[in-house]
């Protein structure tokens, strides 16, 4: 979708607007509040974040804040009351929902001056997965068998692609449920986050699709601050394991170039490195794997770690509810090396009396 098709979609860009509704109530129409700004962060292995502010709602001869129909305020902005938000142009029924998620955090000030207003923020429905620490194990279970298993623990509907390889044992030690995912996650190069529709997303980054949208500097894409570094690249990846049953060493390898989202027409951060050095930077790693392809595919993720952070980069653009991350924009009228496809590891979106903004990151594999 290039900008002129986003602005036939969202009616030119005209007339920013916002809902929240808590506990099934919307704030601004059914409740008469004044809610001036919203805000919603979402990234890739994380729970998302949001905050909004309520103002003029502090009654001064009651010393309560209220609602215009007399309700207590903070009889409906509650520790655990339901949000969901949405944002977009124009016709409020028409809006993109982005977030559903729970109050966590209240705040406000009385000044010598002027009215308290109320500060309210929490987290995606991913917060419940943050709190307290346990430990578990599974037996003969794929990864993405156990995040299924945790995620029915917390009544959470799902979007998991199944992991190919099973574990003899699969330990918990100590961990939160979401420090546990990442881990999980990061040793099969999956991302996981909470989608637009609810879901926890299990899978693979969908990072080799076309961009959701283009965008051109100067012309929705108001700047970019893109960074190419090879620091931390390597060009091959050995993982080596242990089979108890034949006594055999397990080696499992990836090289650059069989990077994730790795455009073909482009060099990956590890390629590169391999033609300045006119050799290969091995990273070994002792890990517990138990068969050839298991240490294959760790080894695979470890390589796909490294080559994400080749090319990383903040940019800021009109307000866009389809950009989200896990998706992939195209960024243009940058130069040969930075136009190109980006994919997107977290976005920010914003509404308030300047407008729509949404300020977003990126990281890639090559240049």
């Amino acid at each position: 979708m290039d900008l002129v098709a986003a602005s036939n979609q969202y009616g030119a860009f005209y007339v920013p607007a916002f809902t929240v509704k808590v506990d099934g109530l919307t704030l601004t129409h059914e409740l008469q509040l004044a809610v001036p700004q919203v805000e919603v962060d979402k990234t890739l292995g994380g729970a998302a974040h949001f905050a909004f502010s309520v103002v003029n709602a502090y009654n001064q001869e009651k010393h309560e804040f209220e609602t215009p129909g007399g309700q207590p305020v903070l009889d409906i902005l509650k520790f655990g009351a339901r949000v969901e938000i949405a944002v977009g142009y124009g016709d409020l029924r028409a809006l993109t929902p982005i977030l559903q998620g729970v109050i966590t955090n209240l705040s406000t000030g009385f000044s010598e001056s002027g009215t308290p207003e109320l500060s309210v923020s929490g987290y995606d429905n991913l917060f419940p997965l943050t709190l307290g620490k346990r430990s578990h194990s599974w037996k003969d279970v794929t990864d993405s068998d156990v995040v299924n298993i945790i995620a029915k623990g917390y009544n959470l509907a799902t979007d998991i692609v199944s992991t190919a390889e099973k574990h003899s044992q699969t330990e918990q030690n100590q961990e939160s449920d979401l420090d546990f995912i990442t881990k999980l996650a990061k040793r099969c190069h999956y991302e996981f986050y909470m989608t637009e529709t609810n879901r926890l997303r299990f899978g693979p980054p969908r990072d080799s699709s076309n961009g959701v949208i283009t965008l051109e500097w100067g012309n929705g894409l108001l700047n970019f601050k893109p960074e190419a570094n090879l620091a931390s690249q390597i060009t091959k990846v050995k993982i080596i394991g242990w089979d108890p049953q034949t006594k055999q060493t397990i080696v499992g390898e990836a090289t650059a170039g069989e990077e994730s989202g790795k455009e073909s027409s482009r060099r990956s951060g590890g390629e590169t490195l391999r033609q300045i050095k006119n050799g290969d930077v091995v990273l070994e790693l002792r890990q517990p794997v138990f068969t050839q392809a298991e240490a294959r595919e760790r080894a695979k993720a470890v390589l796909n770690d490294h080559a994400k952070t080749f090319l990383t980069g903040e940019a800021e653009c009109v307000g866009l509810p389809g950009l989200m991350p896990d998706t992939n924009v195209l960024l243009d009228k940058l130069g040969t090396p930075f136009s190109k496809n980006y994919y997107v590891q977290s976005a920010n979106h914003k509404v308030d009396s300047s407008g729509y903004r949404t300020r977003f990151k990126v990281k890639e594999t090559t240049l």
